[in-house]
């Protein structure tokens, strides 16, 4: 157990973070799921520590907008598990009516995850390299009318994840980047639709019948640790995991005009 691998998983207490903490656990990682909520996620650590053993999993609060709650968990998940070799930045919100605190918490959180992950796990820091899985969304790739600034955050997220995936940064420092784009998911997240701009607008019930379990989402960051492949973006449908290169056109237009 002491030589099994460590993943840090922030929203971890609940929904999808909490699915993939239980996915991580078994196939035998050591957790720290850390949540806003801190005492929220000390009550899940608990509860699957009755499952998977006291050395397994641990918890701890993290505001992703602030840099220092990353550095701090970084610091406590080395000290208590001696190493850190994925990162998922699974924390985020749906809230139009403050776009700020949408865009600190689902766009700067993960920026400052990654940039933390470079300073402990980056090989040219004296760490070990490892995986950071970024949570994007469909929203990532399409436009949002009801939720434009959570599209932006997800549109973001593709951008920062194919960004970092690329080989300046992994010869460098040997951490492969790589991002989820599911559609709806069956947790809380939904109940936090802005119904201001569409009073009548029920998302939950509207599309009940193609909502995810986070089960089967979790799945696919399984998929991602297996698969390895730096800078790419895993969209996840109902019963279906598929990696989507969006930028292949443009990147062909680029081509023939020999720019």
């Amino acid at each position: 157990m002491t030589d099994s691998p460590v993943a840090i998983v922030t929203g971890g207490a609940q929904g999808l973070g909490a699915a993939i903490c239980i996915e991580l656990l078994k196939k035998g990682y050591r957790v720290c799921a850390v949540d806003i909520q801190g005492e929220k996620a000390e009550e899940f650590a608990k509860q699957q520590q009755l499952v998977y053993g006291k050395e397994s999993i641990t918890a701890s609060h993290c505001d992703v907008s602030k840099e220092s709650d990353y550095i701090r968990v970084f610091e406590e998940t080395i000290k208590t598990f001696k190493r850190v070799d994925v990162l998922i930045n699974n924390a985020g919100i749906l809230l139009e009516s403050n776009p700020r605190k949408t865009i600190d918490v689902n766009l700067m959180g993960p920026i400052y995850g990654c940039y933390t992950a470079f300073k402990y796990m980056g090989k040219s820091n004296g760490g070990n390299g490892g995986v950071v899985i970024n949570t994007s969304s469909l929203a990532g790739f399409l436009p949002a009318a009801e939720n434009p600034v959570y599209a932006v955050s997800k549109h973001g997220i593709i951008g920062l994840t194919r960004s970092f995936g690329l080989p300046l940064h992994f010869d460098k420092d040997g951490i492969i980047f790589a991002c989820v784009a599911p559609h709806m998911i069956d947790t809380d997240i939904l109940k936090s639709v802005n119904k201001t701009l569409v009073p009548d607008y029920d998302i939950s019930k509207v599309h009940s019948h193609i909502l995810m379990r986070p089960e089967f989402v979790a799945k696919g960051y399984m998929k991602i640790l297996e698969d390895k492949i730096n800078g790419s973006v895993l969209t996840v449908i109902p019963g279906e995991y598929r990696y989507i290169e969006a930028q292949k056109e443009v990147t062909e237009l680029l081509k023939r005009n020999n720019i």
